[in-house]
């Protein structure tokens, strides 16, 4: 039984942060930032607007694009390391916005690697025959959880929403592969180190801006770079393809360095690789559903398509398309 993407969608939150108005923050100049990061703005969500409203027109737009109603969804999956609340799933939330009544709806939090674990766990259900239509959605709320002070973390972040919507059957877009992998000694390099169970958040954690995302960044730079391309040949070779047949890679839109890691160490055509984060910043869940969005409707998405992503965790995953 075959799973392909039968719709996709995008939303970006109306405000521009620029690295003007971030250099005075972080104490750093606007060369710099695009210098060490590729970046020249991101979006913020703005007061009140959480992770579920943003999801709502991304969801819309990818429901549109396939043709169906929100009443024939099945399954939704929402990936997000910022939920709106630690409970309810904001993925319920959005299933009674979209009136998707019935469908099972559940978060997945996998760090910014999340949105490529939904799409294994999505197909994987569709093949399975639990449904015949699945929502995967990636949004995240990642101005709340950054301090714009700090010039390691602050200039990286935005907020925004991609999804694509999981139909069985044959057709473009069609998922040939997966793969998917996790290395937990890698979990102390990108993390809040309060604000859950375990340090619950009180006025010192607060203080101290303990719940704020900290990085480090060079240990997870090497690690992403290599484990992305683990995971790209990794998806290939279950595909039964080379990087030669592939005709556009999207990757994480973590840091145009790491992207440009990715891509001496896999030896690409840069031409073949989308590359947004100089508009959007590190989306985290986000960034592979809104590179999708934008090389669907531009007319990039041509020949099989390469996504490959990474995050805290360490989490990493590929998936090829075509």
């Amino acid at each position: 039984m075959h799973v392909r993407v039968a719709g996709t969608g995008r939303y970006l939150p109306g405000r521009v942060l620029d690295n003007r108005e971030l250099a005075a923050l972080a104490g750093v100049s606007e060369e710099w930032i695009v210098r060490r990061t590729g970046i020249h703005q991101r979006r913020c969500a703005a007061e009140g607007e959480g992770v579920s409203a943003m999801a709502v027109p991304a969801a819309r737009a990818a429901l549109k694009a396939a043709g169906l109603p929100a009443e024939a969804l099945d399954v939704i999956i929402l990936a997000t390391t910022t939920p709106d609340h630690l409970t309810p799933p904001s993925a319920c939330e959005l299933q009674a916005e979209l009136g998707a009544f019935g469908a099972a709806s559940f978060d997945v939090e996998a760090g910014f690697a999340g949105w490529l674990y939904a799409l294994v766990l999505g197909e994987s259900l569709l093949r399975a025959g639990t449904g015949k239509a699945a929502l995967i959605v990636g949004v995240e709320k990642l101005s709340t959880i950054t301090d714009r002070a700090d010039p390691s973390t602050g200039p990286l972040f935005g907020d925004g929403a991609g999804a694509v919507v999981l139909t069985r059957g044959e057709g473009p877009l069609g998922i040939l592969s997966t793969s998917w992998w996790a290395d937990g000694r890698l979990a102390d390099a990108l993390q809040r180190p309060a604000g859950g169970a375990l340090r619950p958040f009180d006025a010192a954690v607060l203080f101290e801006g303990a719940h704020l995302l900290r990085m480090e960044g060079s240990r997870l730079f090497k690690a992403a770079v290599r484990t992305m391309a683990q995971q790209a040949y990794a998806a290939l070779e279950r595909a039964g393809l080379s990087i030669a047949d592939i005709g556009l890679v999207i990757p994480h839109q973590a840091n145009l360095r790491i992207i440009e890691g990715l891509i001496r160490e896999m030896e690409l055509d840069p031409a073949r690789v989308l590359v947004n984060i100089h508009r959007y910043g590190n989306t985290g869940s986000a960034t592979i559903p809104i590179a999708l969005d934008e090389a669907v409707r531009s007319g990039r998405a041509v020949g099989p398509l390469l996504l490959v992503s990474f995050g805290a965790g360490a989490t990493a995953g590929a998936a090829v398309l075509g």
